[in-house]
């Protein structure tokens, strides 16, 4: 059972780190939903956000630099950057822990993998004329990977006290 689990899990794991490798290869053009957003109606973003001004690797974001769609487009990329290493940090985690590894050197290993994976595909847009690598994403990758590791814990210990 336990070794199914395993062998089941690094199927998917695989499986995940393809879709990975395979979105970060493509253009950013075939990515930008701009082009999408801005069929959209969105007056309300100024009104709503028209305050938030930061700066995220030397760019200023902010509804009045990007417009818009280009905020929103920000956060929606960056949003998915959190939760496709999160699914990555909760199947390294399940592995580890399928392996009888304990919770605190599994959440480090785990945490590792998710960083090195992210500093490799951070590389490799820096690589890629088409693409930026910024260290800040490789942040923001580990920072997902440690919520699904967290949420995998969480689940686990949930999933215990009830039986």
């Amino acid at each position: 059972m336990k070794n199914r689990k395993v062998l089941l899990t690094t199927g998917l794991l695989v499986l995940w780190a393809g879709m990975i490798i395979f979105a970060s290869s493509q253009p950013y053009e075939d990515q930008d939903l701009r082009p999408i957003l801005e069929g959209v109606p969105l007056d309300w973003v100024e009104n709503v956000f028209g305050f938030v001004n930061f700066t995220y690797s030397n760019s200023e974001i902010s509804v009045a630099e990007r417009g818009p769609a280009a905020f929103i487009e920000f956060f929606i990329r960056k949003g998915a950057h959190v939760v496709v290493f999160a699914v990555l940090g909760a199947l390294l985690m399940r592995i580890a822990v399928s392996l009888n590894i304990r919770h605190i050197p599994a959440g480090i290993t785990a945490l590792m993998g998710v960083f090195i994976f992210a500093c490799i595909d951070e590389y490799r847009h820096l690589m890629n004329p088409e693409r930026t690598g910024l260290f800040e994403d490789v942040i923001l990758d580990t920072v997902g990977g440690a919520i699904g590791i967290a949420i995998y814990l969480i689940i686990r210990k949930k999933r215990r006290n009830t039986t």
